[in-house]
């Protein structure tokens, strides 16, 4: 394939999600991410982080907003055309050789050095300013819809998550993000399914995606 350095030359990276012509870019002519995917990522881990430690998504977004850079911290935005949101876990693989797990042990390694560097870097540095004011639209919404949405997902969820959602506290964010898109956004719900399945199999473990998928479905046709 052509190299990255090339790639970016052009002034954006398409999306890792289709090869046509259409594809939606990765990154805008600054070098920032500029996908909903990478919007909705981004939403994701701050509201899982605010559900962890009992503050505000949208303060905890806009305090992370605004963190000065540490001194002498310098990113490099290679990271951001290597960084991959459509990489899935999956079942476990088996290899032939030793040298063939060593090297697919290697590429794993890279993969998460490059996610540690990217998630953690200053959000101004990876995001697009229309991502930033997307991602803060999604946690507005989640903030505004809370008490619904936690009604909603008591009806919807398996007893085994609303039983234990200390548990499940990533599952549920998926879930709060994406009803509210639906709900008071306005997103198409197919698109926002598809997108709630998608981190599901990136940030979550088992049955999650399916059974997320299923609880959208029933929200949808509940309302």
């Amino acid at each position: 394939r052509a190299s990255s350095s090339s790639i970016a030359s052009k002034g954006f990276v398409a999306d890792s999600r289709s090869d046509s012509k259409d594809a939606i870019p990765k990154l805008d002519n600054s070098g920032r991410f500029c996908s909903p995917r990478a919007a909705r990522e981004l939403a994701l881990i701050v509201l899982y982080a605010a559900c962890l430690d009992g503050s505000d998504p949208v303060r905890l977004f806009d305090r992370r907003l605004n963190e000065r850079r540490e001194m002498g911290h310098k990113f490099d935005k290679a990271f951001l055309i290597e960084y991959d949101h459509m990489s899935f876990g999956g079942d476990p693989l088996t290899t032939e050789s030793e040298a063939e797990a060593d090297e697919l042990l290697q590429t794993y390694q890279k993969e998460s050095e490059i996610e540690v560097e990217v998630l953690s870097a200053p959000p101004k540095l990876v995001y697009s300013k229309l991502i930033l004011n997307f991602s803060r639209k999604l946690l507005v919404a989640v903030a505004e819809n809370w008490k619904n949405n936690v009604l909603a997902i008591e009806k919807i969820a398996p007893p085994n998550w609303t039983m234990e959602p200390s548990g499940r506290i990533l599952e549920f964010s998926v879930l709060h993000l994406a009803m509210s898109e639906i709900q008071v956004i306005g997103t198409r719900h197919q698109i926002v399914i598809n997108e709630a399945v998608d981190l599901a199999k990136r940030f979550c473990d088992g049955s999650a995606p399916r059974v997320i998928n299923g609880c959208l479905r029933s929200f949808h046709q509940d309302l």
